[in-house]
C-alpha cells in the first residue's frame, strides 16, 4: 500500500483533539479518526488523507467546524476506502479484505451508538476502489435504514460534495440538511 501522505498538516483547535482511532499502528490505512462525545458528528468521505492523531488537516477542520455548527459533541470521521493517499492517483488496487474490514469497523460503531444518520460527504470518485468502497457503505446504510445527509447541492453525477470541493457557499444548520 501506498503511504504517500503529503498535505499539508494543522493542529488540531483546542478541545477537538481525537481520541478515537483505528488501527493506531498502521500509518498506510485507517477506519475510523475522531473525537467521541454523546452526539458526535458521522461523517463519511472518500478516503483518509493527512491527518492523524496529532495533526488535522484543511477536511478535518471543515468536519470539526460543521460539528460545532450543528452543535453536535464530537465528530467521527469514516471513509468509503481506508488507504490512506492525498491523490487517488497514487491508490493501490481495490483490495476485498480491507475494504470489508473498513465495513465492519463502520457499522460496529453505528450499531453500538444507534447512530440514526450520517453526513455523506464522499463526492465524485474517481479511483474503482474508492468507488466499489462507496457500493459497499451505501448498501450497509441502506441495510441498517441510516439515513444520509449532505449540504448544497449534489455534483452533476448525483454525489454528495466533499467538504473541500465545495461550487457554493454552504449554510451549516439542521434546516440546511438535504437528505440523499
Amino acid at each position: 500500500m501506498n503511504q504517500k501522505v503529503t498535505k499539508k498538516i494543522r493542529k488540531y483547535p483546542s478541545g477537538q483533539e481525537p481520541d478515537s482511532i483505528i488501527p493506531k499502528e498502521n500509518m498506510s490505512y485507517r477506519y475510523l479518526l475522531g473525537k467521541s462525545g454523546e452526539n458526535p458528528l458521522v461523517v463519511i468521505c472518500m478516503n483518509p488523507s493527512a491527518a492523524d492523531e496529532k495533526n488535522s488537516d484543511a477536511t478535518i477542520e471543515r468536519i470539526i467546524s460543521a460539528s460545532v455548527k450543528l452543535e453536535n459533541d464530537g465528530w467521527m470521521m469514516f471513509n468509503t476506502y481506508p488507504e490512506r493517499a492525498t491523490n487517488a492517483n497514487d491508490m493501490s488496487d481495490f483490495c476485498e479484505e480491507l475494504s470489508k474490514e473498513n465495513v465492519e469497523v463502520l457499522k460496529n460503531y453505528l450499531t453500538e451508538k444507534h447512530v440514526a444518520e450520517v453526513w455523506g460527504a464522499w463526492g465524485d470518485l474517481k479511483h474503482d476502489a474508492l468507488r466499489r468502497g462507496r457500493d459497499e457503505i451505501t448498501s450497509l446504510l441502506s441495510e441498517l435504514k441510516i439515513r444520509v445527509f449532505h449540504f448544497g447541492a449534489l455534483t452533476k453525477k448525483g454525489n454528495p460534495r466533499h467538504p473541500l470541493n465545495r461550487q457554493e457557499k454552504w449554510e451549516i444548520s439542521q434546516n440546511s440538511k438535504r437528505f440523499l
